[in-house]
């Protein structure tokens, strides 16, 4: 009967590391999809901060003020952030820009 009750409880912590790795595991993937973007002037798609041209049209861009960077990683460590605290597995997806775009 006590070996029973042993094999029980070890399954059960078994699993349950297997799980809050696998969480772990989704949490960092979550946090590697989530990008720091701006839009193109030009075509208005999503590019990466520290492109120099367009990826879609090819036009040359004005590098990042420290005030829209400022904005960039403000917004990009509140998403990180939410995605900590959210008790979700589910990846998301999405682009973080600045808000006010170009000036």
């Amino acid at each position: 009967m006590l070996f029973w009750i042993i094999l029980f409880i070890v399954i059960f912590l078994a699993i349950n590391a297997v799980s809050k790795n696998k969480a772990k595991a989704e949490l960092q993937r979550a946090k590697s999809a989530i990008q720091k973007c701006r839009v193109c002037p030009e075509c208005a798609e999503d590019i990466k901060v520290e492109a120099k041209k367009c990826r879609y049209c090819g036009v040359s861009l004005m590098p990042v003020t420290e005030d829209e960077q400022a904005q960039i990683d403000k917004a990009y460590s509140l998403e990180i952030s939410k995605l900590e605290n959210m008790n979700t597995t589910q990846p998301l997806n999405k682009k973080y820009q600045n808000s006010d775009g170009w000036k």
